[in-house]
């Protein structure tokens, strides 16, 4: 039986919320939405086939299974993030969010060229 890998980018939104506490201060520091780090753990928890926190309106506390996978969590990211460290250097991802409407036709060719160059 085949197994669909782990979406990277929830299980650094799971640590993330693991170490802070908050749904939102983990969206802060991953300078992203509070709605977008619920639905990448969401998809984690589904993926996993068990809840990774308990919710409550004051506070996120990991459950017995989270504070289990916390640990493999960050020796994956570690051991992913030292082979790209290896094999590729320096190279980091920037990721920009924006309309076509305020884009305009400049834009994508500006990033390609950008992205010509590395």
């Amino acid at each position: 039986m085949t197994k669909r890998a782990l979406d990277l980018e929830a299980v650094r939104a799971f640590i993330r919320i693991a170490e802070l506490g908050s749904f939102t201060r983990a969206a802060e520091a991953s300078r992203t939405t509070q709605a977008a780090v619920s639905l990448k753990l969401k998809r984690l928890e589904e993926r996993l086939g068990f809840r990774l926190v308990e919710r409550t309106p004051r506070y996120v506390e990991l459950s017995a299974q989270g504070a289990t996978f916390l640990e493999h969590a960050r020796k994956l990211i570690e051991a992913h993030d030292r082979a790209i460290s290896v094999v590729g250097g320096t190279r980091q991802r920037l990721a920009i969010g924006i309309s076509d409407h305020v884009a305009g036709p400049e834009l994508p060719a500006l990033i390609a060229r950008m992205n010509a160059q590395d």
